[in-house]
């Protein structure tokens, strides 16, 4: 028997000493407490986790337990003993070291030998776990964060801020199948080129930056502002009309306020067009605003236009001239109708403007059909060209017919003549010298002249072209300009002729640029001239030349023809009255 209890209590001894060991392995410390006698036992291990000695019964535990978490503890514990149940918690200490570690804590509520409650417990050090745990969620934290960086910057444009095109496309996209209605406003910076050429790109950098500042603060929660791409935006509503129209007041407003660029207070101006649908017409609603925007900036820019079905037939029966207009200079049907000009003192055919007419199966389109359409889709110089070379072909075509051929005006856009390889290309058309003349049409030569444009002009008149400047009075051309480009001959402006008659300061103003002009022995044209009252006044003002339908109208060069042969023939016993008589059409 008794070798049994000993072999009993040696093989007790070797279990408990192989705990030991396993406790001390896996590092966990165990506690007893006695709820009774308020006493708590540590073992060895537990001990070295708090870095302190302790007595047998010394209850010191929350004097280590971190300041921060101290009543966490203690209150989690005290529930344990109130509800006798058992104990988990997890807490930090701090060493006598100051090293502060984590420690997870469990326990179980059971009664001793002596009907005494107690608690037996574990704790163990969690602290790598831990710090290896908040390092992966910092990690996860950047990482996140990076993602939607990279998402921000995937969807929003660098510069202002707002959603990109593609964004915008699927934000397009989702409205179409998520809401029964829709409105979308479209904006373009205007002249956002001259922008960047007077202000350099920071300062056009700038002033998109701007307009994205103003359609940022003006859009409400659920709507989209975007920049599409260059100096063209858009803002997406959920809403209908109303609010659009809001909208399109509060983005005017706003821009209506300067910002300073390089020390300059500049106010940016945009054109707007927008657009409402309802249900699946919400696919078209970038078509529809991009068609009101168009109309925005033909009528003048720095406006807004609402789009509507009227709108859209116009504007595709404009783009159908615009398409049939590009046949027609294919095809040659772009061609002059010539209107005769007449010397003042001798009444006699002195010379012809070449004027733009599209003669097609149907019958001859006027000027206001196509002209402006040409220029608005950068076909004024093929226009140009269509009829200088067709002029020339009637000028050999009279010349071979042994007419004396006037000298004849052709119109002259500032963009041919920028064209530095323009010269050489007249040069090539080998025009009769005093044969032409270039009507300057547009005021971008006035003021201040280019050196190229300097240079084509004393190139043109070394080939024997004379220079013109129109609309004389109109408020386009400037005396400044007169003193710089020195034309041969000026023209009146036909609204500062027209009411001369009537209108004294009218016929005063009209003499005093006569006058001007004859200083600077410039030769004067009137045109407009629609009664022979009105030449006549004219005459006694001191112009040189007559121009109107008080004489001719504009005619087709067989017409044109027929006149001057018979001016040829001397056959004008009234040279007046035979040139003013009435042309076809």
């Amino acid at each position: 028997m008794r070798d049994k209890l000993t072999w009993t209590n040696n093989e007790l001894e070797s279990l408990l000493r192989q705990l030991d060991i396993a406790l001390e392995a896996s590092g966990i410390g165990i506690w007893q407490h006695n709820l009774h006698k308020n006493q708590t036992r540590w073992d060895h291990q537990l001990q070295i986790i708090y870095g302190i000695k302790k007595e047998l019964f010394d209850v010191i535990w929350l004097e280590s337990v971190h300041p921060e978490d101290r009543d966490y503890a203690s209150s989690v514990f005290q529930r344990a003993i109130n509800a006798r149940s058992d104990y988990a918690a997890q807490f930090r200490i701090i060493r006598p070291d100051g090293e502060t570690r984590y420690l997870r804590s469990r326990a179980k509520y059971f009664v001793d030998e002596q009907g005494e409650g107690c608690f037996i417990g574990a704790e163990w050090d969690v602290t790598d776990d831990i710090l290896r745990s908040e390092q992966l969620a910092r990690e996860r934290e950047a990482a996140e964060a990076s993602r939607a960086v990279a998402k921000f910057a995937a969807d929003h444009d660098y510069l202002t801020g707002l959603l990109n095109r593609r964004a915008f496309d699927e934000k397009f996209a989702e409205f179409q199948s998520t809401v029964d209605a829709a409105s979308l406003c479209h904006l373009d910076l205007d002249h956002f080129k001259e922008i960047n050429d007077r202000f350099g790109h920071s300062g056009g950098d700038a002033v998109l930056q701007h307009v994205g500042d103003i359609l940022a603060k003006a859009t409400r929660e659920g709507e989209h502002a975007a920049r599409l791409g260059g100096d063209e935006f858009a803002v997406l509503s959920p809403f209908g009309l109303s609010r659009m129209q809001d909208l399109v007041s509060a983005i005017r407003r706003e821009l209506d306020k300067p910002v300073i660029l390089n020390g300059e207070s500049y106010t940016a101006e945009c054109s707007i067009g927008f657009a409402c649908a309802q249900g699946q017409e919400i696919g078209a609603l970038l078509k529809a605003s991009d068609v009101a925007l168009y109309e925005a900036k033909k009528l003048g820019r720095n406006n807004a236009q609402l789009f509507t079905p009227e709108l859209a037939q116009r504007l595709a029966k404009e783009k159908q001239t615009l398409k049939d207009l590009q046949a027609a200079l294919r095809a040659n049907e772009i061609v002059p109708h010539y209107q005769v000009q007449i010397d003042a003192k001798t009444g006699e055919i002195c010379g012809l403007e070449a004027l733009a007419r599209w003669e097609t199966a149907d019958g001859v389109r006027p000027p206001s059909e196509f002209l402006d359409l040409a220029s608005a889709h950068g076909l004024m110089e093929a226009v140009d060209e269509a009829i200088l070379t067709r002029v020339l072909l009637d000028i050999k075509r009279w010349t071979l017919l042994d007419i004396d051929v006037p000298r004849v005006s052709v119109n002259l856009s500032a963009a041919r003549l920028s064209d530095a390889s323009l010269p050489k290309r007249l040069e090539a058309m080998a025009a009769p010298p005093k044969s032409l003349s270039f009507e300057l049409i547009e005021t971008i030569f006035l003021d201040k002249v280019s050196d190229q444009i300097k240079q084509n002009i004393r190139m043109i008149r070394d080939l024997g072209i004379l220079i013109e400047l129109d609309d004389l009075g109109s408020g386009h051309a400037s005396l400044l300009g007169l003193l710089e480009l020195r034309p041969e001959r000026v023209k009146i402006d036909r609204h500062l002729v027209a009411p001369i008659l009537d209108h004294a300061p009218q016929k005063q103003l009209v003499g005093s640029l006569i006058d001007i002009a004859h200083a600077l022995d410039i030769e004067v044209v009137a045109e407009g001239v629609e009664t022979l009252a009105h030449a006549v006044m004219l005459t006694d003002l001191g112009a040189d030349i007559l121009q109107g339908f008080a004489f001719a109208r504009a005619e087709p060069a067989h017409q044109i023809t027929a006149r001057l042969v018979a001016s040829l023939r001397g056959d004008r016993a009234d040279t007046k009255q035979r040139a003013a008589a009435p042309a076809a059409g």
